[in-house]
């Protein structure tokens, strides 16, 4: 069973490294938290990271309207929807 406070700083960290669109960076935060209740399968190829970083982006509570129009767009752009 997830503690409330790690649940927290996963939130917290999840939502600052998806914000930086950085692929890298997520797949860094990712080995972190895999398999130790929050992760459980293989990562998929970068670009489909990219979308879901976007899309993730655009259904956090903590996005900003800013970057939940930024996300949308992009998404938009690609042909890709909003829901995750």
């Amino acid at each position: 069973m997830l503690d409330k406070k790690k649940l927290k700083e996963f939130v917290k960290e999840r939502d600052k490294v998806v914000k930086t669109y950085d692929v890298e960076k997520f797949k860094e935060f990712y080995a972190k938290w895999e398999n130790k209740g929050y992760y459980y399968l293989p990562l998929p190829k970068d670009n489909i990271i990219e979308i879901s970083l976007r899309k993730m982006v655009y259904n956090m509570k903590s996005a900003t309207e800013q970057e939940k129009a930024e996300a949308k767009a992009w998404l938009e752009e690609r042909g890709c929807t909003t829901k995750l």
